[in-house]
């Protein structure tokens, strides 16, 4: 039975996908690219077996299980996750938020709250920037590593950096998630055949993907092998369950309940 994979498009989730796409992959499997809010969707409506999609997802669904040993994380300024503000972040009253958010609008909301004292008006918005800072005090844009070149005035938050000077952990923005009754052993295995492959080829993906992203390939090489983290560690269990403990202070799940990892029966 083919196994259908949805994934992110952004770069961060290449060393866990371009395996499937290789000619040492002979696994039957269909992949699905689409952004985090669509993802969840199509889990939630059984399009998708397993998806590589935003922690929040996992976090506000009870149905949903994290798949061990994998995610999307970062130790400190993760670079493809900023706010792009027109003033400083202590006079913001409306923020514009990546419709195709999920995890980071959350963390959004949380840091402005205890990083900087403020409440603004939050709204989804298509990814455009510069018609974000038309209408809104402050634009979060996630996945898109070709904003370097500012806006002139911009004051610019990187979400990793400020997580980790407010609880000395690393984020995880994505794990593999899927119903706990669609697990099996092979979709571990194929997912963690997946992730080590995309490690040994990061040099290689740094070329590829430069090039069809039209991004710097130095700025990809940094960001595969320096920023972006792929393991699921204790540091990283434990920055997850803080984010958890901080969405239900800030009302933003419902309810705290034991953090759901899959464990083989």
């Amino acid at each position: 039975m083919t196994l259908r994979i949805g994934s992110v498009p952004y770069l961060n989730a290449k060393p866990l996908v371009d395996w499937f796409h290789s000619p040492d992959c002979r696994a039957d499997v269909e992949i699905v690219y689409a952004v985090p809010s669509a993802l969840a969707t199509m889990l939630e409506n059984g399009t998708l077996d397993v998806a590589n999609v935003s922690v929040f997802e996992a976090l506000r669904n009870p149905d949903l299980t994290i798949l061990p040993n994998i995610s999307i994380s970062a130790y400190g300024a993760v670079k493809s996750v900023r706010l792009f503000a027109k003033k400083p972040l202590h006079k913001l009253a409306s923020v514009a938020l990546d419709s195709s958010s999920l995890t980071s609008s959350a963390l959004t909301r949380i840091l402005l709250a205890e990083q900087f004292g403020v409440h603004p008006s939050f709204a989804p918005h298509a990814p455009d920037l510069r018609t974000m800072l038309v209408q809104y005090d402050a634009a979060l844009i996630i996945g898109d590593l070709r904003l370097f070149e500012l806006l002139p005035d911009t004051f610019v938050y990187d979400l990793g950096s400020g997580w980790l000077e407010l609880t000395g952990l690393p984020f995880v923005y994505a794990c593999w998630i899927a119903p706990q009754k669609r697990v099996s052993a092979q979709m571990l295995s194929l997912l963690q055949q997946a992730k080590n492959w995309g490690i040994q080829h990061l040099d290689q993906l740094a070329i590829k993907w430069s090039q069809k992203m039209h991004i710097p390939f130095d700025r990809c090489w940094d960001y595969l092998h320096c920023v972006m983290n792929y393991d699921l560690t204790d540091d990283q269990l434990e920055g997850l369950k803080t984010f958890q403990r901080k969405c239900v202070e800030h009302g933003l799940i419902a309810q705290l309940r034991p953090l759901q990892i899959y464990a083989s029966p």
